[in-house]
């Protein structure tokens, strides 16, 4: 439909704007932060600008709820003020309606926000984090998608994945000779460091020399040194920088080793929510925009509400997330009830403007 359309483009156009607004905002703060680095081995003010254009997909999903809010209010509010929703609202089409066509313009992009949580963050925050700890400590670490390459004298260890608590999985180690000829080859499915050694489960040890391969098997291998601390403090991820099935996934272990799981699952349940809380936070967008008139304040006056709004969700969300894990409550209540609140607000304040 024709209204839909115009809705969808005013909407994209409103959250394009304030992503550019709030992206350059934190980017700047982000890389004032890190001239406190720059000079350290090889990170200079290039490394430094590098690694946060590395991080601003992580930035654009934690400020995806404030960036819907601002853009609904942007550009909806410009129309309220142009009075195009007056005269839509004068034509026979309701405010429900009107609402129906911003949501489903939000629900697209919510979707993406999600697909950028799940792939993008996680990826994009294991090359700026390796990125950065190979400029300042000046080793041998190479980043993909998917593992860390790292070298420590005459080993290379490639490890798939790094988890928080110390611990790797899928770890291959590839030792060399004094004459640069690989002689051993190690694999590990788990590893994690304890009592100041690196302890290896279930290993498989290839042997290499000029009779040929030898293979054999261990439970369990120790290793004083295999990454070093100072890199592994820089690569892992904090549990907001992990997808979704990440999360799951290590959460399950920490219960399969009796270890308390709150803080991951928390985290879990607030990557669900998060394309939901985006939808909530353009749906509360509807009634400042519907109660703006032309003569009722300019766009400086929209723009504070919704920095207002912002704060004090953000101030509420993070009070309840830390309130909730203190007090052993139900991380998926926890992680449910800002996004409850923020929802029954914006249908309260709807009601009222119908």
């Amino acid at each position: 439909m024709v209204l839909d359309r115009y809705i969808a483009k005013a909407v994209v156009t409103g959250c394009l704007m304030a992503c550019f607004i709030m992206l350059s905002i934190f980017a700047f703060v982000d890389y004032v932060s890190q001239l406190d680095s720059v000079g350290t081995g090889d990170y200079g003010a290039l490394q430094a600008a590098v690694f946060v254009l590395l991080r601003l997909p992580q930035r654009l999903y934690d400020l995806s709820p404030s960036i819907l809010l601002l853009g609904g209010i942007l550009s909806l509010g410009a129309m309220a003020a142009n009075s195009e929703l007056i005269v839509m609202r004068a034509s026979g089409i309701s405010t429900m309606r009107i609402t129906r066509s911003v949501l489903q313009t939000g629900f697209v992009i919510a979707i993406l926000v999600a697909l950028l949580g799940e792939y993008i963050v996680p990826s994009a925050t294991r090359t700026a984090t390796a990125y950065r700890a190979q400029a300042i400590e000046k080793k041998l670490i190479v980043s993909s998608s998917n593992d860390i390459w790292a070298r420590d004298g005459n080993r290379y260890v490639n490890v798939k994945q790094i988890l928080p608590d110390h611990q790797l999985r899928d770890i291959y180690v590839y030792e060399l000779d004094d004459r640069q000829q690989l002689s051993a080859m190690i694999y590990a499915e788990h590893a994690q460091y304890q009592d100041e050694e690196w302890v290896l489960d279930n290993i498989k040890r290839s042997q290499i020399s000029l009779d040929g391969v030898t293979t054999s098997f261990e439970k369990q291998l120790k290793l004083k040194r295999l990454i070093l601390l100072e890199l592994f403090t820089v690569l892992e991820l904090r549990s907001k920088d992990m997808s979704a099935a990440e999360l799951l996934t290590y959460s399950r272990y920490l219960q399969d080793n009796k270890l308390d799981d709150s803080e991951y699952k928390l985290a879990f349940w607030i990557k669900i929510f998060t394309p939901f809380t985006c939808l909530a936070m353009l749906l509360i967008a509807m009634p400042i925009v519907f109660s703006t008139s032309p003569r009722s304040g300019g766009v400086g006056q929209r723009l504070m509400l919704a920095l207002f709004i912002g704060v004090v969700y953000f101030v509420v969300n993070r009070s309840i997330n830390h309130l909730g894990l203190a007090l052993n409550v139900a991380p998926v209540l926890s992680a449910a009830i800002p996004l409850l609140l923020v929802t029954v607000v914006s249908l309260y304040f709807m009601r009222r403007v119908n």
